[in-house]
C-alpha cells in the first residue's frame, strides 16, 4: 500500500487500483478503508483529490475560493510529483481532474 498523501493510500489487485483511507479505531489500532475502486492510476489519484478538497470545504478548513483553489494546486502538485516519479510529463492527471470536476478548470487558469 503506498500514501498518497493526508490519510489517502493506494492499493491494488490485480484487476483494479483502490483508493484508501486510513483511520483511527476505537481501541486506537489505524485501519484503512476502501472508498473507491479504479482501472486507472490517474482516476484514483484525482478521487484522492477531490475528496480531499470536499472534507476541505466539510470540515470549514476551506471558507474562500482562493483557499479551495490553494489546495488543489497543493494537492494536485503532490499528486503529480507521484506520477511523474514514474511516468514523466504525464498530462493525465489533468485531464481526470478537469473532466470529473468542472469547477476544478477555473484553479488551472
Amino acid at each position: 500500500m503506498l500514501k498518497i498523501f493526508d490519510n489517502y493510500y493506494l492499493d491494488a489487485s490485480s484487476v483494479c487500483y483502490m483508493l484508501k483511507k486510513a483511520h483511527v479505531k476505537g481501541d486506537g489500532m489505524e485501519e484503512c478503508d476502501v472508498c473507491t475502486y479504479h482501472t486507472r492510476l490517474e482516476e484514483a489519484l484525482a478521487e484522492a483529490v477531490r475528496r480531499g478538497l470536499r472534507e476541505g470545504v466539510a470540515s470549514g478548513e476551506l471558507t474562500e475560493w482562493e483557499q479551495l483553489c490553494g489546495e488543489l494546486r497543493r494537492l494536485k502538485h503532490e499528486v503529480q510529483g507521484l506520477l511523474e516519479s514514474i511516468s514523466p510529463a504525464d498530462d493525465a492527471l489533468d485531464l481526470t481532474l478537469k473532466n470529473g470536476n468542472n469547477c476544478a478548470s477555473a484553479c488551472f487558469r
